[in-house]
């Protein structure tokens, strides 16, 4: 497992500092099922896929399961935990199926974040405040 101070000084890492950015659940519902969690909210309807429902029925509801790096990843954004936190909790049970942690857990958080499922705030030592809308947590260099 790589240390807190490499893990931060990857030659390619140019996102916002993960020690100052707490993620934070919505308000959805959630409940477990065989020990991972399983997040239910309502799907965001268009004006055809409206009328489109309004014939066919079907549930008004989205139940999407997450794996088990997903569910540590929800039970440990109540806005109490910072990023870095979070990162190397992943890498200290998952190892290497979450390498490059920054990539993984931040891309599977970057879902999240644009399916409205969490939000971001960032502490800078006197205060926290809500980030705007952040779509992006990891920006990585492409290699060569």
């Amino acid at each position: 497992m790589r240390d807190r101070k490499e893990l931060m000084d990857s030659p390619t890492y140019k996102g916002p500092n993960p020690r100052s950015l707490f993620p934070v659940r919505s308000e959805v519902e959630w409940f477990y099922r065989d020990g991972r969690v399983v997040l239910e909210y309502p799907k965001n309807f268009n004006r055809l896929e409206r009328q489109l429902h309004k014939v066919l029925k079907g549930p008004k509801n989205i139940r999407r399961p997450l794996d088990e790096v997903g569910t540590l990843l929800w039970e440990m954004s109540d806005g109490e935990h910072s990023l870095v936190e979070i990162y190397l909790e992943q890498q200290k049970r998952f190892h290497e199926r979450v390498e490059p942690v920054d990539k993984v857990v931040g891309g599977l958080l970057e879902t999240m974040l644009e399916l409205g499922l969490m939000r971001l705030h960032q502490w800078d030592g006197s205060d926290r405040t809500q980030v705007r809308k952040a779509r992006r947590v990891v920006i990585r260099e492409r290699d060569g």
